[in-house]
Order: structure tokens, then C-alpha cells, then sequence
């Protein structure tokens, strides 16, 4: 019987670990970027210790090419059921940062950009 216990509560644990540990749906994900429904760049999100960044990969004009490489998502958290908060999004052409919120539905993502009361939403598609 002891041994019996030990296992059930070793794999118990390790499962337990492993869920832990489990990637966010988000983490090693790119997203094409759009303004005035047009292509404009693509962000590529990854995670560590729970935590999201994305930085910009990809440009589709010779303006935003010199932003490729600038971190424009920090500190996003998962609420749970496809929705994320407590990050920060950067506009690179006027390096101003506001908060930020996320909803994931499917191979869409809805950010919402917001200072004070004021929101502004962009639609992003999953490359």
C-alpha cells in the first residue's frame, strides 16, 4: 500500500509541475499587425516565468523597418479564458506607452490600447 501511495503522489506532483510549467497559447506566436486596415508590421510574442513580451519582426514600410527589433508588448498576464492584462504596448513612431488589455478569440486578438478613460482597439490576425 505505501508503494502504492508513493506513486500515485509522485505522478500526482509531477503532473501538477508540468501544468505549471505549460506554455502559454500565446507564447512562440506571431501576429500580423494592421492600421487603417492595412498590413503593417508583425509582432512575435513569447513568455517567461508567465510573463508576455512581443517585439516587432517584421515591417511593411521603410519607416517602420527601422523599428524591427523594439519590444512594443510588456508585461502582459493571462486572466484566463483568452484574455490578458497588466501589460504595456508601445507605439514606436511616437514612442509613447499606454496599458493594455487582450482578448483572444480563435486566430484573432483585440488589443485595446488605454489612457485614462480613453481606449482605442486594434485587430490583430494570427500568421
Amino acid at each position: 500500500m505505501k508503494l502504492f501511495t508513493k506513486t500515485v503522489l509522485t505522478v500526482a506532483g509531477l503532473s501538477m509541475a508540468t501544468m505549471a510549467f505549460a506554455a502559454d497559447p500565446l507564447a512562440n506566436t506571431s501576429w500580423q499587425t494592421f492600421e487603417d486596415g492595412k498590413p503593417k508590421g508583425v509582432v512575435k510574442i513569447t513568455e517567461s516565468n508567465g510573463v508576455l513580451t512581443g517585439k516587432l519582426v517584421e515591417a511593411n514600410t521603410a519607416k517602420g523597418k527601422q523599428y524591427v527589433g523594439m519590444t512594443v508588448i510588456a508585461g502582459l498576464k493571462a486572466d484566463g479564458n483568452g484574455k490578458y492584462s497588466g501589460g504595456t504596448i508601445t507605439d514606436p513612431a511616437k514612442n509613447k506607452t499606454y496599458r493594455m488589455t487582450a482578448t483572444v478569440k480563435g486566430d484573432t486578438m483585440d488589443l485595446k490600447g488605454h489612457l485614462g478613460p480613453f481606449t482605442r482597439t486594434q485587430t490583430w490576425k494570427k500568421k
